[in-house]
């Protein structure tokens, strides 16, 4: 389907097509091409085997926010604001921006921009961009700690597993813009810190990795920046207690916070959580010195993560939507 405002497209809008294909048998393999553009809309795909493919510059954006009030005057809260939600298995998305314009995160509140609760999903050349709460990358913790419910987009499919490989992305934020539950590779990624309102520190990553789960972030040769006058800014804080979240051979701006991680109150959480960091030799001997004791520091003569560790039954899964893709990256 081709999705774009001429005439000969199929569809002028992209939520449209993706609810052309309801009827469609699930497993049927299906291909969005998206015109070049601007679509200002709220997209929902609960679709598994799709593809979603921009053709020149792409851009999805809204701009609902966690402090805006719904019908009963109360907040609609951080998991209602996706431009983009992605609930099924077996996705590819490439070549799109995706943007929550709401503001910053101390007026507004979160916004996000993707809300992925997706497995066997590869996100190829997209861009990301918000600031609190950009990259959502499913599944949500057991239970939220400050309201009743998480609320939010309404869940119909809970997979096993939630395995994300991000390549070449491009991704932005202020606080915890990437954050969630699932096992996600991201490989040749630039990680933008931009300034957070009232000079406070930045944050990266909010792992919430369950309990159990062998990996959860792994970041391989990707480039952390920031805008100018940017406070420092940590790698990552647990968002729950078994937090794991990898930087392996990645190039740091001079804004990433000498300690490296912060425990977000909750200093017990040491004991639980993996935060690691692998660089060379000579780097790590460095970093010892500053980065948080509880932080795992590694030269270049140890073993790196591959990215077929991460995503083990990933590639392999018989899912030939996937499996093509994931074999044209090796």
């Amino acid at each position: 389907m081709l999705v774009g405002k001429e005439g000969f497209c199929d569809y002028s809008t992209i939520q449209e097509a993706v609810d052309a294909l309801e009827g469609l048998d699930p497993d049927t393999e299906a291909t969005l091409y998206i015109m070049p553009g601007v679509y200002k809309e709220e997209v929902r795909v609960y679709r598994s085997c799709l593809r979603i493919i921009g053709i020149g510059q792409v851009e999805i954006t809204m701009n609902r926010y966690a402090r805006e009030l719904d019908e009963q005057g109360e907040e609609i809260g951080t998991f209602a604001t996706p431009t983009l939600f992605l609930g099924g298995r077996k996705l590819v998305l490439e070549n799109l921006t995706v943007s929550n314009t709401a503001g910053q995160g101390s007026e507004v509140g979160q916004a996000v921009a993707v809300y992925a609760h997706c497995d066997e999903t590869v996100f190829r050349n997209c861009t990301f961009k918000g600031h609190q709460d950009t990259l959502f990358t499913g599944p949500l913790p057991p239970a939220p700690r400050e309201r009743l419910l998480f609320g939010g987009v309404p869940l119909r499919e809970h997979h096993a597993q939630y395995r994300q490989l991000y390549q070449h992305c491009y991704i932005e934020g202020t606080v915890d813009y990437i954050f969630g539950g699932a096992t996600a590779y991201f490989e040749h990624c630039t990680l933008h810190s931009l300034r957070n309102s009232g000079g406070h520190a930045g944050y990266i990553t909010a792992a919430s990795t369950p309990e159990g789960q062998a990996f959860g972030y792994v970041f391989n040769q990707c480039y952390l920046s920031a805008e100018p006058g940017t406070a420092p800014v940590y790698l990552g804080r647990p968002w729950r207690e078994h937090a794991k979240t990898v930087f392996m051979d990645c190039r740091m701006g001079q804004h990433i916070h000498p300690q490296g991680w912060a425990h977000w109150g909750e200093p017990g959480g040491e004991q639980t959580v993996r935060h690691a960091e692998y660089t060379s030799e000579g780097t790590a001997a460095i970093l010892r010195q500053q980065r948080a004791p509880w932080a795992e520091l590694h030269g270049s003569g140890s073993a790196r993560v591959s990215r077929e560790d991460v995503l083990a039954g990933f590639l392999t899964s018989g899912g030939e939507v996937i499996q093509i893709e994931l074999e044209n990256l090796n």
